[in-house]
C-alpha cells in the first residue's frame, strides 16, 4: 500500500534502503549539480513536491523539475549542501525543516550535460513554500499513488541530439514530468513500491 498510516513505516524503510551501501557504479562525467526530492505525508499518503521553472530560468526553462541547481564549490561544502541551498533559494524551504533520508545514484542530463545528485528529504505538511519568481513559477505536489499508476505514464519518441529516441513521461495534474526529473521520480516510485510490497509479503 502506498497510502494511509503505513506511510510512516514506509518512510523509515526508505531511509534504511538509502543508507544501505550500493555496488559501485561506473563514474559518469558532467557538470556537478544536485536536487532535493521533497516528500511530505498527509492523510491520503505520500506526495512528491515539484517546481515549474520560469521561462527565463537559465537551465530547462518552463520545465517541471525538483528544486536544485549547479554545485558551487566555493559556497557548498557538499552536493547535499547544494541541494538544500537551492531548495531554500528557489522555494523557501529552510534546511532545518528538511529530514534528509538519503541520496540516490546521480543522473546525467542528455542535452545540458549536468550530473545531478538527488537527495530525498521529508518536509513538513502543510508548508508555506515561497517560490522565487525569478526562477520558479509554481510549486505543486503529486500523490505517489498517481505516479505509481501506469495510466499516467506515456512513452513517445522525440529528437535529442539529432536522434529519435524514446522518451517516457508522467502526465499528471495537467503537467508533463520528463527527462532527468522523470527518471529520478521513477527511481523513487519503484523503490517505494518495492518496499511496500516487501512489507505486504
Amino acid at each position: 500500500m502506498l497510502s494511509g498510516p503505513v506511510t510512516t513505516v514506509l518512510l523509515a524503510s526508505l531511509r534504511e534502503a538509502l543508507a544501505t551501501p550500493r555496488p559501485p557504479q561506473p563514474v559518469a562525467s558532467g557538470i556537478a549539480a544536485a536536487v532535493l526530492v521533497p516528500l511530505f505525508e498527509r492523510d491520503d499518503g505520500l506526495h512528491l513536491v515539484y517546481v515549474t521553472r520560469g521561462e527565463t530560468a537559465p537551465n530547462h526553462p518552463g520545465q517541471v523539475a525538483f528544486p536544485g541547481g549547479r554545485h558551487a564549490p566555493g559556497t557548498d561544502a557538499s552536493l547535499l549542501a547544494t541541494a538544500l541551498r537551492e531548495a531554500e533559494e528557489e522555494i523557501g524551504v529552510a534546511a532545518r525543516d528538511v529530514d534528509v533520508l538519503g541520496a540516490l545514484e546521480p543522473v546525467r542530463t542528455f542535452t545540458s550535460n549536468f550530473l545531478i545528485s538527488p537527495f530525498v528529504g521529508c518536509v513538513p505538511h502543510p508548508y508555506a513554500f515561497r517560490p522565487n519568481p525569478a526562477e520558479v513559477t509554481e510549486v505543486f505536489s503529486v500523490p505517489l499513488t498517481a505516479l505509481a499508476d501506469p495510466a499516467n505514464l506515456v512513452e513517445e519518441r522525440a529528437t535529442l541530439g539529432g536522434e529519435r529516441v524514446p522518451i517516457v513521461s508522467y502526465r499528471v495534474a495537467g503537467r508533463t514530468i520528463w527527462g532527468a526529473t522523470q527518471r529520478i521520480t521513477a527511481v523513487v516510485v519503484d523503490l517505494l513500491i518495492a518496499l511496500a510490497a516487501r512489507r505486504d509479503d
